[in-house]
């Protein structure tokens, strides 16, 4: 605590660096303001120089996939498994490389997303809109420079929004979307620079009936059926400031606001599918973060946030109403790092993280003992980078002290873990790289306090990652480039919290499983100029995961798949750019998987393959305007297939959007 508070307390002081006297002035020395000179690198290039797996998807490719959502972009990622509930409403949570969605840590504009009750972010609270860039990470890179969050778990999904513009000038977009079963989505965005100081305002609207048609086969039987009790509003605004000191120091505020009002679908089944959920979220944080480069051999950055989030739940099915209830979460979350650079091969760097965590409830089935959470992390980090080799090393330590008002608590826990990664370049466009790293992840809420089935007894999850691979990046003609990414993968999970029935009424969390997950992951991208204005782009990705139960020989699931895991996934997307009309050909799919570790009879889901298509263009107008028209395709062969079983994803659908700015 005090390492942290120095930091924090040296945050501060660099502010009033930033504000340092001028040099005295000479009468014989001309001034003259130059222009801002704007220095890209591309994200893509980073990725493939990287130490561990990194992919990146930005705004323009998110155009050419025809995604809509968070959960559209990313499966054109490798190692994805993506839980969906179908509809544009339906929860969506990501597992990376079958470690499970908890494992996965999310940033929104470099600061952390967290839903203590579940352990798991539910994406689809986050619209595209204003997002510039998405990226995955799996494991500890070679950028060190990062919160000891971050480096707790070991995959980071990385949301980045648009940045403030560097002028002075008034910048608006506007884009209208709509499509099928009365989905529709406006949006706004306004940017304005005074000076040094940048203010940006975003706002968006989705409302979606979700009534979409699908056929239930009972042996020789066809239903054919609508999606009732679907429908969705939901409102999101972000306000955003950014100050530059100068060159060297920045300072960043953030407040957001999400609220959705929704009808949750039940299960289908052969005759009824009747529901009476409904579920109102409300989620409010504000950020506020700070960079600043000290010397040519100091750098710092700090970030202070406050989250608070309302799920209020009914079933009105229940005439008694007992299922009805409201969760109330709190967190308040302090970070800052310290980057220190003696020599221009070493770095070193240092990052203390303070998180609290509140949470209490209204209904009979948790416990109602109001938990919190006090976390302190500390990581310990070193970089040593050559032309030819980056090596990088972390330590953090963990400690988790917990306590409730009544009732026992979940133990305090206190941990090292380790991480290495290698990256080494032997030739002009390939890296070959090197990864282990350790991971312990504490139990959700959930898991410690839900009413007969959470349990205080629980331990840490534990997890062993290895990776090695290579990525290349060759251009084998003028017109021709090719990009590949090649990794294999073990996980080994210790103390994996699974629940397991008590009776026939009463299920529990337990310390059962060990897991054992064996992947390869393939990502290609290849470029290719036809003539003038014309050219073709091609991005696939192939994931192979066996990933299976290795508790015990007696257990009947041993050394079988683990629910809901494919052992062959794929994303595929084929563009021609044109100045005519640009157009894209995007599929996506996943083998059979299983609704349980046992895979019991009635419990497999079949596999399929989507297949979708988008057209766009680009228009410019006088004064650097511009409006974008596109209109997409989706499940063009209307294919009926499931996700989660018993939720079928829609059929055949259409949505076209138009987008104006400046």
């Amino acid at each position: 605590m005090h390492r942290l508070l120095f930091l924090l307390l040296l945050a501060l002081l660099t502010f009033s660096c930033g504000h340092a006297a001028p040099l005295s002035s000479d009468s014989t020395i001309r001034e003259q303001q130059l222009e801002r000179v704007n220095i890209r690198h591309t994200a893509k290039k980073k990725a493939l120089q990287s130490s561990v797996p990194k992919q990146t998807i930005s705004s323009d490719e998110m155009a050419r996939f025809g995604a809509n959502s968070i959960s559209d972009a990313i499966k054109h990622m490798a190692g994805v498994t993506l839980r969906d509930y179908g509809g544009a409403g339906g929860m969506k949570t990501v597992s990376i490389r079958g470690m499970g969605a908890q494992f996965t840590a999310v940033n929104y504009d470099g600061v952390a997303i967290s839903d203590i009750q579940t352990g798991q972010i539910d994406l689809q609270r986050y619209t595209l809109n204003g997002i510039k860039t998405i990226s995955l990470q799996s494991g500890d890179g070679s950028d060190i420079f990062c919160s000891a969050r971050n480096a707790a778990l070991p995959n980071l999904l990385d949301i980045e929004t648009t940045p403030h513009h560097p002028d002075n000038n008034l910048h608006l977009s506007a884009q209208a979307v709509v499509g099928s079963w009365g989905y529709t989505n406006p949006a706004l965005q306004v940017d304005k620079g005074f000076g040094r100081l940048h203010l940006s305002a975003t706002a968006d609207y989705v409302y979606a009936e979700n009534d979409y048609s699908f056929t239930i086969y009972n042996i020789s039987e066809r239903i054919h059926k609508r999606r009732t009790h679907s429908l969705m509003n939901q409102g999101h605004a972000e306000i955003s400031a950014l100050y530059r000191f100068n060159d060297a120091h920045r300072l960043s505020l953030k407040t957001y606001y999400y609220d959705n009002d929704r009808q949750l679908p039940g299960i289908v089944r052969y005759y009824t599918s009747a529901s009476g959920q409904y579920l109102r979220e409300r989620n409010f944080f504000g950020q506020l973060s700070y960079q600043g480069r000290l010397s040519s051999k100091w750098s710092i950055k700090s970030a202070a946030k406050w989250n608070w989030a309302l799920t209020d739940y009914e079933d009105r099915l229940f005439s008694n109403r007992i299922q009805d209830a409201k969760y109330w979460q709190r967190e308040g979350y302090i970070t800052a790092a310290a980057l220190w650079r003696p020599h221009k091969d070493w770095s070193f760097c240092y990052a203390s993280d303070y998180i609290f965590n509140s949470f209490n409830s209204h209904s009979m089935l948790t416990s109602n003992s109001r938990p919190t959470r006090h976390s302190i992390l500390n990581s310990y980090s070193l970089r040593w980078n050559r032309d030819f080799l980056t090596v990088s090393a972390r330590l953090l330590h963990s400690n988790y002290i917990n306590h409730t008002e009544s009732g026992s608590s979940a133990q305090d826990y206190h941990k090292w873990t380790p991480s290495l990664s290698l990256s080494l370049r032997p030739a002009q466009g390939i890296n070959l790289r090197l990864m282990w790293k350790k991971i312990f992840r504490m139990p959700s809420f959930n898991e410690l306090y839900f009413y007969h089935l959470g349990t205080t007894e629980l331990r840490p999850e534990q997890t062993n990652h290895w990776n090695i691979g290579m990525t290349t990046s060759h251009r084998l003609s003028s017109r021709l480039n090719l990009e590949t990414s090649l990794d294999g993968y073990i996980n080994r999970i210790k103390d994996k919290i699974v629940s397991v029935p008590v009776d026939l009424f009463l299920w529990q969390n337990i310390n059962a499983a060990k897991v054992t997950v064996y992947g390869i992951d393939f990502t290609t991208n290849i470029s290719y100029i036809l003539a003038p204005k014309h050219s073709l782009r091609l991005q696939g990705t192939y994931t192979y995961q066996d990933a299976t139960d290795r508790s015990s020989k007696t257990s009947a699931s041993y050394d079988k798949q683990i629910a809901y895991t494919p052992v062959h996934s794929y994303s595929v997307s084929a563009s021609w750019l044109n100045p005519w009309a640009n157009l894209s050909i995007n599929s996506n799919g996943q083998s059979s998987r299983w609704t349980t570790n046992s895979h019991t009879s009635g419990t497999r889901i079949a596999g399929y393959a989507e297949l979708g298509i988008t057209l766009f263009r680009d228009f410019s107008l006088p004064k650097n305007q511009e409006i974008n028209i596109s209109f997409t395709l989706s499940n063009l062969l209307n294919k009926q297939y499931e996700i989660m079983a018993h939720y079928p994803m829609p059929g055949r659908g259409w949505r076209t959007s138009i987008k104006y700015h400046f």
